[in-house]
C-alpha cells in the first residue's frame, strides 16, 4: 500500500462519498460538492484523489454500462449494482445468497478472489412505469 499523508482535499472527498452512500456520484458531482468547502480545488485534484483512494481500497469505482462517467462510492459491505439503461441511475442491491456463500477458491483454476463485481441491467421502477 502506497504511503501518503492525509490531505484536507482527500478528507473532504471521502466525507462526500460517505454522506452520499446510495447516490453513487460522478467525479464532477463530487467536484461541485467539494468546492462548497474548498473553493480552489480543481477537478484534476478530485480525480487524482479518487484514484488514490480507489487504489487504497477506500473508494470503489463503478463503471456504468453505456455511461461515459464512472461513479464512485465509499467503502460499503459487499453488494451488487442495478443500472437503469434508460435514466442511467445506479442503485445498490443485495448480492444473492448463493454468491455470498459460494466457495470460489474450490473452483479450478481460481486460487484467490480479490473482488466480485455484479452488475444488473434493466429499467428502474420509475422508468418501467413510464413504459407501460
Amino acid at each position: 500500500m502506497k504511503k501518503s499523508r492525509n490531505t484536507r482535499q482527500r478528507a473532504v472527498i471521502l466525507n462526500i462519498l460517505r454522506k452520499s452512500q446510495s447516490s453513487h456520484p460522478t467525479a464532477d458531482t463530487i467536484y461541485r460538492e467539494a468546492r462548497k468547502s474548498l473553493p480552489n480545488i480543481s477537478l484534476g485534484t478530485v480525480y487524482r484523489n479518487l484514484n488514490f483512494l480507489r487504489e487504497q481500497g477506500l473508494v470503489r469505482e463503478i463503471r456504468s454500462n453505456g455511461s461515459t462517467s464512472s461513479r464512485f462510492e465509499g467503502e460499503n459491505p459487499p453488494h451488487a449494482h442495478f443500472h437503469c439503461t434508460l435514466c442511467n441511475s445506479v442503485h445498490d442491491i443485495p448480492l444473492p445468497e448463493s454468491l455470498q456463500s459460494f466457495n470460489w477458491e474450490e473452483q479450478p483454476p481460481i486460487s484467490t478472489i480479490n473482488s466480485l463485481d455484479l452488475h444488473v441491467l434493466g429499467a428502474c421502477v420509475d422508468c418501467g412505469a413510464a413504459l407501460v
